[in-house]
């Protein structure tokens, strides 16, 4: 517990960052017939490894501190789950198939997380240890995360199509030193991720829901108003999936470039209703559930509050 309680979010970003300036390096001196990319490859992987480790032990002594798992405990815990699990995905994906660049797309993205969840609130959300005891909760919330880490891999892999597409077009020679899956793969897992993502985050809301209506005070009153901003931006984006979902199953005849330019966009929304609104609430911009502070943390002549540990 004492080592444990020593690592800090910056331990495992620095990693992150060194293993992607790796990356990077590879990328630009090609990595096939390089005398030193062995080595850059070895210390990439090295690093990343060593930020994970950092990264579950700081997980699990947030976990040990709170007595909750990292998915009931605060925004910025949540965030965290999300990046480490890109990370696995990413050593899964470079131990996999060594020769395509996977660190340029997926650990940008980590990184963005991991910025995300130190600017979140780490307050834990909500009056959670009552709504722990259920298992909806864990349900909501790891369901929450599939679904927001498809949307993620959607728009990594909808990324690399379309670089892929002005590769082949020969519009850009630095594109060359990349190293990509088909266009028919890369097509593949964008669809895939994005059904994906609407079926997890459907049981998301679902659940959600549910502990909507379970959530209230000694006097019955309701812990979350329908108007609150994370319910409202949450039921937006899951619309926008929606529609994006129907359009790729109806389509006839539609190209993998439409498909990648579909989930770029559910991506950019992402940002917009889901990421934006959790940075607000932890600076105080923005009054909402998600990210505030247990609702007996409220003064005494303050209105009954709003607050609840789950989004629904």
């Amino acid at each position: 517990m004492g080592v444990l309680s020593k690592v800090q979010i910056s331990c495992f970003i620095f990693s992150y960052v060194a293993a992607l300036i790796c990356e990077v390096t590879l990328v630009l001196r090609n990595r096939r017939g390089v005398a030193g990319s062995f080595i850059l490859r070895t210390a990439m992987l090295c690093l990343t490894l060593a930020g994970l480790i950092a990264h579950t032990a700081y997980l699990i002594n947030r976990s040990l501190t709170v007595g909750l798992p990292p998915l009931l405990t605060s925004g910025q815990d949540w965030l965290l789950v999300l990046a480490w699990a890109g990370v696995a995905g990413f050593l899964i994906l470079t131990l996999s198939s060594p020769r395509i660049a996977h660190g340029v797309f997926m650990l940008p993205a980590v990184l963005a997380l991991s910025v995300t969840a130190v600017l979140s609130s780490d307050s834990v959300t909500g009056d959670l240890h009552a709504l722990a005891l259920r298992r909806w909760g864990m349900l909501h919330a790891a369901s929450l995360v599939i679904g927001v880490g498809c949307v993620l891999a959607s728009n990594i892999s909808a990324l690399m199509y379309l670089l892929h597409y002005q590769k082949l077009r020969g519009k850009s020679s630095w594109l060359y030193r990349l190293q990509f899956p088909s266009l028919e793969q890369l097509t593949r897992v964008t669809r895939g991720c994005v059904i994906a993502a609407v079926a997890m985050l459907t049981i998301g809301l679902a659940t959600g829901f549910i502990l909507f209506f379970l959530a209230q005070d000694a006097q019955g009153h309701r812990l979350i108003l329908w108007s609150d901003p994370t319910i409202v931006t949450t039921l937006m984006f899951w619309a926008v999936m929606v529609v994006m979902v129907v359009r790729l199953l109806t389509g006839r005849h539609q190209s993998g470039k439409a498909v990648a330019q579909l989930a770029a966009l559910g991506g950019a929304f992402l940002l917009l209703t889901i990421l934006g609104p959790m940075i607000l609430a932890s600076g105080g911009g923005l009054k909402t559930f998600h990210g505030s502070a247990s609702p007996t943390d409220e003064p005494a002549n303050s209105s009954p509050p709003h607050q609840a540990g789950a989004r629904p």
